[in-house]
């Protein structure tokens, strides 16, 4: 009994000497991106940004030659009524009119195109007339040709003085180099008086047309 005894003491012993050894799973690494994965994802991600702005970029420039256009039309389409308008209390008009020494402004070089007399009693070669001429423009600060008006002003009223001290200025630019890009035309047999302004559009190649009639 004794020795059964001393054995099982020192089994029981034994058993405590030892330490406890605890086994921790080893944690399976976690799967990551590798760098030919993030390379790849960043020039994907760069490409896709550089569309969008190209995308943008390009609405933005169709926005803006949309407003251009609309602006240089509503330009002509002033324009065609003022002359309407001069033409209505004018006295009389002429197409194409020769050059005369008479006029309130020199020509510089410009073709007139369009000459209206404000007094019945003279012609369209006296100082109280309102010519509209077409050519260089006066100014670098203007592009292409030029449509101009000479004649007297409009007061604050909006009422034109025949008796003020006429004006050269510019109505609108722009005009093809090549051609007139403002004429008057008189359909002989319908006695109406065509208006046309043409002028390059600052929104690319193509030109704008506006007419009228009188």
């Amino acid at each position: 009994m004794e020795d059964d005894y001393s054995v099982a003491v020192a089994c029981l012993m034994s058993l405590r000497a030892k330490p406890m050894i605890k086994r921790i799973p080893e944690r399976r690494a976690e799967k990551g991106f590798t760098l030919i994965e993030l390379l790849l994802s960043l020039s994907l991600g760069s490409l896709l940004f550089v569309v969008l702005l190209q995308l943008i970029g390009a609405d933005l420039r169709l926005g803006n030659n949309m407003a251009s256009r609309l602006r240089e039309s509503a330009q002509q389409r002033r324009t065609l009524e003022l002359i309407r308008d001069e033409l209505a209390i004018g006295s009389g008009w002429e197409v194409d009119p020769v050059i005369s020494n008479q006029w309130p402004c020199g020509m510089a070089g410009r073709e007139p195109v369009l000459a209206i007399g404000l007094e019945s009693s003279k012609s369209q070669a006296s100082t109280q007339t309102i010519v509209y001429s077409v050519g260089a423009a006066p100014s670098a600060i203007w592009r292409g040709q030029v449509l101009m008006r000479c004649g007297p002003a409009y007061g604050l009223d909006g009422v034109i003085r025949p008796d003020g001290k006429a004006q050269n200025r510019v109505l609108i630019d722009g005009l093809p180099k090549e051609g007139l890009g403002f004429q008057a035309r008189l359909d002989p047999q319908s006695k109406v008086l065509h208006l046309e302004l043409e002028q390059e559009s600052l929104a690319g190649s193509s030109r704008l047309r506006t007419a009228s009639v009188f």
